[in-house]
């Protein structure tokens, strides 16, 4: 009984209520004019239950919103942003996928390769599908899917380059991943593994998902440095496994497996907000090199959708001085549009230039 009372005041309220975006002055009614033509014509949406006036249009998940006992958006795959931009280098070894694996399951994801373009073409074109073997034999927590498929793809890389892959040396190409899975529009999981990024931002400030794997973590050390790896300092101040590698962990680089660099990712899962969630927004390292996280939420709250957002982002990393490839993928919520005005910022390129992380 409970369940149907809450499905009928959806109804009502998305039928009824005043939205002043679509209020006819010369109709003698207080309803849209949408809702008089035809009042169950169109979806429920976001919008309609009047929670704020957001940008995107976004259809209404009614066994979800009774489920959790308020309005849940759906989110969909046609609404992401992304961009890619090769910088100063000669060529883009950044990759990225968004994806809908099932009708409840999309999938996001960066990855920043190096040492050759391998090994990110390789992981980009095949982790959705280790990620759906599991779900088809049943498995339901999406952690566990992405520990299992983090590991798999990373063998299967091990495979590719001994019998299939052209390039003798390219066991020493690698990615970053930042694999995101989002079910039913409220779970949100994160596996990663380097130093591409998840940020959330909620109530206009930035929340960041994921902690890079460098070797200043001292966990991250001691684990190379017990198994027979060394840490270097080179002279720009990273910090390189065996004088080579910026990261800790990773996919590919097989030739440090040994030496205690590991394909394990970090996982994590938490509850969208839509309330007060505006947007998830992947980025490698090309943007992160030059802006910092609340520069990246800020630059994407002045953005009229997620297209522009990640257009905005990758462009700006590229004026801040980055030289490598800058990628971002921009997921938007249910409060996507709701922080425009939150902090009034001037992205100048002098100011800017003297907030970002390079200087």
């Amino acid at each position: 009984m409970a369940s149907k009372s809450l499905l009928n005041i959806l109804r009502y309220y998305s039928s009824s209520y005043i939205r002043p975006k679509s209020y006819n002055k010369n109709v003698n009614s207080t309803r849209p004019v949408s809702s008089q033509t035809s009042p169950r014509n169109e979806p429920e949406n976001f919008d309609t239950l009047g929670t704020w006036d957001n940008r995107i249009d976004l259809p209404l998940l009614l066994q979800a919103s009774i489920k959790h006992g308020r309005p849940i958006p759906k989110i969909s795959v046609d609404n992401v942003g992304t961009a890619s931009v090769i910088g100063r280098r000669e060529s883009n070894e950044d990759r990225f996928r968004v994806k809908e694996l099932l009708p409840e399951l999309l999938y996001f994801a960066v990855f920043d390769g190096h040492g050759g373009p391998e090994c990110a073409d390789f992981c980009s074109a095949h982790m959705e599908e280790f990620i759906l073997h599991w779900l088809l034999r049943g498995e339901k927590d999406l952690e566990s899917i992405l520990q299992y498929s983090f590991q798999e793809i990373n063998n299967a890389y091990a495979r590719h380059t001994t019998f299939n892959c052209p390039r003798k040396d390219a066991s020493t190409a690698g990615t970053t991943a930042t694999v995101c899975l989002l079910r039913n529009s409220v779970e949100l999981v994160i596996g990663h593994v380097g130093d591409s990024r998840a940020l959330l931002c909620r109530n206009g400030e930035t929340k960041k998902l994921t902690t890079d794997h460098s070797g200043e973590t001292k966990s991250e050390k001691e684990r190379i440095s017990k198994s027979g790896g060394t840490i270097r300092v080179d002279s720009l101040g990273r910090h390189l496994v065996n004088g080579r590698l910026a990261m800790t962990r990773s996919l590919g680089d097989l030739d440090l497996k040994p030496y205690g660099v590991t394909a394990q990712p970090d996982t994590r899962s938490l509850e969208v907000k839509h309330g007060k969630d505006a947007f998830l927004i992947l980025t490698t390292d090309g943007v992160n090199f030059a802006m910092n996280d609340q520069e990246v939420c800020d630059a994407v709250n002045i953005c009229h959708d997620p297209v522009e957002g990640a257009n905005f982002v990758t462009d700006q990393a590229l004026q801040f001085g980055s030289e490598d490839n800058s990628t971002a993928v921009i997921v938007p919520f249910g409060a996507w549009g709701k922080y425009q005005n939150h902090k009034k910022i001037a992205l100048n390129f002098g100011r800017s230039l003297l907030r970002s992380n390079r200087y």
